[in-house]
């Protein structure tokens, strides 16, 4: 049983006659003859008879035609959603991303993407790392933009930008007078703690405390880079956090300044190694990569 014989025989049932389904399938009426001869021979029953000089489906053929229908309409759609797919530049992408990236770095490496593919359609969802994980392996997302983490199965990664963390002050902080911040300079102030969650642990910052026999006071904690801005824009702590969204708080009595030794953290796109990777998430990487060490934001950051 062949697509070809199949094809024929929905014409001659729904065109009424061999003669018009040749003409709809554009090939001679003998080529209709044969196809239909070759299916009834392949599956092993009538599907017509002449009566009066022309040619009757069968009632088994009739069966037959309810479940070819179905085949051949279905195979006709999948053919031309094949063919919308590998000659359209539309599509669609669904980016995951920790609420640090999605606020400023995202959207401006998507308005890069959007310039070269203008009529793609994108969602940009943010999460926990642990959640844009979960929600990667099972397909929720094409590709999630977040802190490097430790899952070692199931993933591709691709590094995206090592990142040197600030010192984030109130503009009145004695600490605002200095051009770099130091680990000694922390000591005894209330410097704003991290909390761990599930795929991503602040090792760099526990390290350099640390490191330096630093004493602190941790009055105040939080898991997210934004309200850690905000807790210090309310002159509640200081604060060492990344530099995405530092210019969101431009005339906020808030400032941020460099902070020796680096305090260094990756930032990873990553893809499911479960799941083919579409033509446009490729090209998103791609496009992510080439262009954001031109971004001013990346700039400012190094």
């Amino acid at each position: 049983m062949q697509y070809k014989q199949l094809q024929a025989f929905l014409a001659v049932i729904e065109k009424g006659s061999f003669s018009q389904a040749a003409m709809t399938l554009q090939v001679s009426q003998p080529s209709i003859s044969r196809l239909i001869k070759d299916l009834q021979d392949s599956i092993g029953f009538e599907l017509f008879q002449k009566q009066k000089g022309r040619m009757i489906p069968t009632a088994e053929a009739m069966a037959f035609y309810e479940e070819v229908k179905g085949v051949v309409h279905g195979i006709h759609h999948l053919e031309n959603f094949a063919e919308n797919l590998k000659q359209s530049t539309h599509g669609s992408l669904t980016i995951g991303s920790t609420p640090a990236l999605a606020t400023q770095l995202t959207p401006t490496l998507i308005r890069h993407f959007v310039d070269e593919n203008p009529d793609v359609h994108i969602s940009l969802l943010t999460d926990s790392v642990d959640q844009l994980m979960r929600g990667l392996r099972h397909a929720k997302y094409d590709l999630i933009l977040t802190n490097h983490a430790d899952y070692h199965s199931g993933f591709i990664e691709e590094p995206l930008i090592d990142v040197d963390w600030v010192c984030v002050l109130q503009e009145s902080h004695p600490l605002a007078q200095k051009d770099v911040i130091t680990p000694t300079d922390l000591n005894g102030e209330n410097l704003l703690k991290l909390i761990d969650e599930d795929g991503m642990e602040w090792h760099s910052h526990k390290s350099l405390l640390k490191e330096h026999n630093i004493k602190i006071r941790s009055q105040f904690s939080t898991q997210r880079s934004l309200s850690g801005y905000g807790m210090v824009a309310a002159g509640l702590c200081i604060a060492l956090l990344d530099p995405f969204n530092a210019s969101m708080w431009t005339g906020l009595n808030v400032v941020t300044r460099p902070f020796r030794p680096q305090l260094k953290y990756r930032y990873t796109m990553y893809y499911s190694a479960d799941h083919i990777r579409s033509k446009l998430s490729r090209e998103f990487s791609a496009c992510a990569k080439r262009n954001i060490k031109k971004m001013p934001l990346y700039k400012s950051i190094k």
